[in-house]
C-alpha cells in the first residue's frame, strides 16, 4: 500500500501536469506567473513546480520524480523549496546532465525557467 506522502506527491504532480507542459529542448525558456504551475519532462525525469510572490522574492516549490505510465501508481517525489531573489537565479541539478535555472523577475511578478546543459570544466594550474 502506498504511503500518504507518495500519494500526495503523485496527486500534486498530476494537478501541475494539467497546467502547462514543456519538454526539455522545446523552448529556450518558459515564463511562469505566481500560483500557476508548470510541468517539464527532462530525460527520464519529470519536474513540476510553482511559485508564490513573498516579500519581493519568488518562493519556489519544485517536485521531481521518475515519470509513470499510469498516474494511479504512487511515485516518490523529491520536493525542493527555495526563496529566489531577483537577479540571483537558483539552479537545480536533475542528475541527468541538465540543470533547471529559475530566475525571479522584478517584484516577484514572474519567473523564467531555462533548461541548461551541465558541462564539466577544469582549470589549468
Amino acid at each position: 500500500m502506498a504511503s500518504l506522502p507518495a500519494i500526495t506527491a503523485a496527486t500534486i504532480l498530476a494537478a501541475l501536469a494539467a497546467t502547462s507542459t514543456a519538454y526539455a529542448g522545446d523552448a529556450a525558456s518558459l515564463k511562469m506567473k505566481p500560483k500557476h504551475g508548470v510541468s517539464i519532462q527532462i530525460g527520464g525525469k519529470h519536474a513540476a513546480g510553482y511559485f508564490l510572490a513573498k516579500a519581493g522574492a519568488c518562493d519556489l516549490t519544485v517536485l521531481m520524480s521518475a515519470p509513470t505510465e499510469d498516474m494511479s501508481t504512487a511515485v516518490a517525489a523529491t520536493r525542493l523549496n527555495v526563496a529566489v531573489a531577483p537577479a540571483r537565479p537558483a539552479r537545480i541539478d536533475t542528475g541527468e546532465g541538465k540543470v533547471l535555472e529559475f530566475s525571479c523577475g522584478p517584484a516577484a511578478g514572474e519567473m523564467t525557467l531555462r533548461v541548461l546543459d551541465q558541462v564539466a570544466a577544469a582549470t589549468r594550474g
